[in-house]
């Protein structure tokens, strides 16, 4: 609950948003992350649905979605726009979170919230996604190490469409099947590139550019050998359980994606 919440701004341009937005006057979004973190110093919350930002458009060789769009209405756009990579994504977010979720929670919910063991995020930093903001833009890997984004105004994600080259593989072992991953594992090949990114391993979603520089079957054993992590443990699993899940992970979509099975 936010119970110290007293305000409600509803800007009618992104300048009188960014202007509003502080430590504690935050974004609402689609109001799951921040009722989520229920914030005892949030003392009023800033409403964005007048600010268009639940657009989507496809220019060039890659897509952009609106910080303000579900899951669910961004999967739909997704699996309309039909290209390699954005099907692929529309997958991921059908795992993010059930259709009830889906249908409240927005894309910029998930990017401030920054789940450890989010599905989403993990695919966006193997596509490596661009997050933008009012008057700049950064990589979601940097997006996730930075230290508090949350007084932030999201304005869209961006990503490539992915030619007919691509290949996408996702795996991960949880409780049950529908769980959340305890350790989840993205690659993305394309062109003779490769980037894995895998969740459960740190305090959120990373890129493993020592997975990410295979080139051909014959170097997947050699740089799962070279894989140097330290997991965060839980009650989930220990460090020690992460470690090993992490490298049965990145083998299988590793072998899925560079052998193209």
């Amino acid at each position: 609950m936010l119970i110290r919440v007293n305000t409600v701004h509803q800007p009618n341009t992104l300048d009188e948003a960014v202007k509003l937005i502080n430590s504690q006057v935050r974004p609402l979004y689609g109001g799951v992350a921040l009722h989520r973190e229920s914030p005892g110093d949030v003392t009023a919350v800033v409403n964005l649905s007048k600010l268009g930002l639940d657009m989507h458009q496809v220019e060039g060789e890659s897509v952009e979605l609106g910080s303000m769009l579900t899951l669910d209405d961004a999967r739909q756009i997704c699996l309309e726009i039909a290209s390699p990579n954005t099907n692929f994504l529309a997958e991921m977010i059908r795992q993010e979170a059930p259709i009830t979720l889906r249908n409240t929670m927005t894309i910029g919910d998930v990017l401030v919230e920054r789940k450890a063991n989010s599905v989403l995020l993990t695919a966006l930093v193997a596509l490596d996604a661009t997050v933008y903001m009012t008057e700049e833009m950064v990589h979601i890997s940097e997006w996730l190490a930075a230290d508090d984004v949350r007084p932030t105004l999201v304005t869209s994600i961006r990503l490539p469409l992915g030619s007919g080259e691509a290949r996408h593989a996702y795996q991960k072992v949880s409780r049950t099947p529908a769980d959340d991953p305890i350790v989840g594992a993205v690659a993305y090949a394309e062109n003779g590139t490769v980037r894995v990114a895998m969740c459960g391993v740190e305090y959120y979603p990373i890129l493993l550019d020592k997975l990410s520089s295979v080139k051909k079957p014959s170097d997947i054993t050699r740089a799962l050998e070279q894989l140097n992590l330290d997991p965060p443990g839980d009650h989930w699993g220990s460090s020690e359980y992460r470690r090993a899940m992490a490298k049965i992970m990145g083998r299988r979509v590793l072998e899925r994606t560079v052998n193209g099975g």
